[in-house]
């Protein structure tokens, strides 16, 4: 039997389609996936709270790092969408730091279910949207 953390509301998997074709960027996005399963996990295996806060708050960190690298990149390379997609990183950080404040308010159950597949819808809606964007650019 399959535990919930394996259904497919929770568990995202690593294809070739989320490739932007930069492996540094591509390592760091295969990176959030697994840190958004270990969070979703989490949750569906009813871990304590702190263990939930903690993931969330790998996820806040490692946002905050891979943000600043892929930006740093697109002025390299005179992206010319930098300046929205850095602000589109930030609307992403201060969601994901509102998400992280329902884990410490000590709310519902469902409250954290809703906020970790929040969590993971809002990165891989970024990733499937936006970043492919400029995996576009940089394939010209």
């Amino acid at each position: 039997m399959s535990s919930p953390a394996d259904s497919s509301p929770w568990r995202l998997e690593w294809t070739e389609d989320l490739s932007v074709f930069n492996p540094e960027i591509d390592a760091e996005h295969r990176h959030f996936i697994r840190l958004v399963n270990e969070l979703n996990e989490a949750i569906a295996c009813r871990m304590d709270v702190a263990v939930i806060k903690k993931c969330m708050q790998s996820i806040l960190d490692d946002a905050a790092a891979h943000f600043d690298h892929e930006e740093a990149l697109f002025r390299e390379c005179g992206y010319p969408e930098a300046d929205e997609h850095a602000r589109i990183h930030a609307q992403i950080t201060s969601a994901l730091h509102e998400t992280l404040g329902v884990f410490e308010q000590g709310t519902t159950e469902y409250a954290c279910i809703e906020a970790g597949l929040k969590v993971k819808k809002t990165l891989i809606d970024h990733l499937l949207t936006e970043d492919m964007k400029y995996r576009d650019y940089f394939k010209i």
